[in-house]
């Protein structure tokens, strides 16, 4: 029984070293490549982020191309590695791709084919995508002004985020409740606001109420010059990218608690 298992033990060391020596050969057994497959990159269309392409795999290549599309990458020679890749149909001859990119950006885009040895890509186009909307206006930013809780300026930091689908309206994200017991915390939900910058004017909508069960549904709005509560549009203004406000609140608007404000400031600045 012994002898047998040895035996057995000397087959698997054959097989094993047999297939290293094999993998160490593999790019020799590889077909030669005999043909290049052939792409182009036709028309680019751009609508603001939105890119078309439109690609065509004039050649198969021998050995065949087993996939072709578009390279688009930031930098000006694109590859597999720099680049995002869309692949086209390989049943179709000719494809149109399309993309959605960063604002403000230039791209540089090719066709590729890629066989089993190697990679091939045509011409480099380029393309600027538009700017967005908001611009400089998006981002990280600081939020100053009195603050009613700490009866004086207190600057937090705060993100403006673009709408994924309307450019004209952002949120400001990072306002938190200044007046609940110590221990306890509350990230208020973002405040929705609609740009015009031809007008230089900046509306929070009124009625932006968020649920919340523990301490009593709030809502963003600000403080009139009489000491009132409003609960409508809080328009504001925009200049050389400073946005103004002369006040905005997050008031409870329901409970034991109602009236009392998670969060105001008055002359408040984002920038």
């Amino acid at each position: 029984m012994k002898k047998i298992y040895a035996i057995l033990l000397m087959g698997g060391l054959l097989f094993s070293n047999s297939a290293c020596e094999s993998d160490a050969t593999l790019d020799e057994t590889r077909p030669a490549t005999v043909e290049l497959p052939s792409v182009s990159l036709g028309n680019v269309t751009l609508n603001k982020t939105e890119v078309t392409f439109e690609v065509s795999l004039n050649g198969l290549g021998n050995p065949a191309a087993r996939e072709y599309g578009v390279l688009v990458s930031t930098e000006e020679q694109p590859g597999l590695e720099n680049s995002t890749a869309i692949a086209a149909d390989m049943a179709e001859a000719t494809a149109t791709l399309s993309g959605s990119f960063s604002p403000g950006t230039t791209y540089y885009a090719c066709a590729y084919a890629l066989t089993a040895n190697e990679l091939v890509t045509s011409e480099v186009k380029s393309f600027t995508t538009e700017s967005h909307y908001l611009g400089a206006i998006l981002g990280e930013k600081v939020l100053n002004g009195y603050n009613y809780h700490a009866d004086g300026e207190y600057p937090i930091a705060v993100t403006i985020t673009a709408d994924e689908e309307d450019e004209t309206v952002a949120y400001m994200s990072g306002l938190y409740s200044f007046a609940l017991p110590a221990g306890y915390e509350l990230n208020l939900t973002p405040v929705k606001m609609v740009f015009d910058l031809e007008a230089g004017t900046v509306t929070i909508p009124g009625e932006q109420i968020t649920s919340d069960n523990q301490w009593g549904s709030y809502a963003y709005s600000f403080v009139d010059a009489e000491g009132y509560i409003v609960y409508e549009d809080n328009v504001g203004t925009i200049e050389n990218g400073v946005i103004s406000f002369s006040c905005l609140g997050a008031f409870i608007i329901e409970g034991q608690n109602s009236g009392l404000p998670h969060f105001l400031y008055y002359d408040m600045t984002i920038q």
